[in-house]
């Protein structure tokens, strides 16, 4: 038997990969880029998921029952977020989670573009946060540390 998850589960899943994600940077801090461009695209992997945790949460939230794949959570936030809540520019900042999705698999970007998609993807992690309820929303030190210190 398959277990739904609520979106509790989803968040759960979105600290422990930012966890992770933020003891990876902290173990290359002070190297130099193209020297930790694997330890990077792990990175980018674990960020990539916590947002994808993130939207399926917040699907959940909205009543799907059936979350499908990273294409679905893209058009959720294109079509149900963005639409509702423009001032935000989500549909803006999701070519940034994807950049480093790519990321995970090419180690392609420059550093600059990494770390301003880092930054980008604070503010979207940051944005989503704030559509959750209070009770199930990340504190923001869980995605801070991808804009402050990359």
């Amino acid at each position: 038997m398959i277990t739904e998850r609520d979106p509790a589960d989803y968040l759960l899943m979105a600290r422990r990969r930012l966890d992770q994600a933020a003891d990876c940077q902290s173990a290359i801090q002070g190297k130099t880029y193209d020297a930790v461009f694997a330890e990077l695209a792990d990175l980018a992997m674990l960020v990539w998921s916590a947002g994808i945790d993130l939207l399926s949460a917040l699907m959940r939230l909205d009543g799907y029952a059936r979350l499908g794949d990273s294409n679905a959570r893209r058009r959720f936030l294109y079509e149900r977020l963005a639409a509702r809540h423009p001032q935000m520019e989500l549909q803006n900042r999701w070519p940034y989670l994807a950049q480093l999705h790519g990321f995970q698999h090419n180690a392609d970007l420059s550093e600059t573009r990494f770390r301003a998609a880092c930054f980008e993807i604070a503010e979207l992690f940051g944005a989503l946060n704030a559509l959750l309820p209070e009770p199930l929303r990340l504190p923001a030190a869980s995605y801070a540390w991808l804009a402050a210190s990359l």
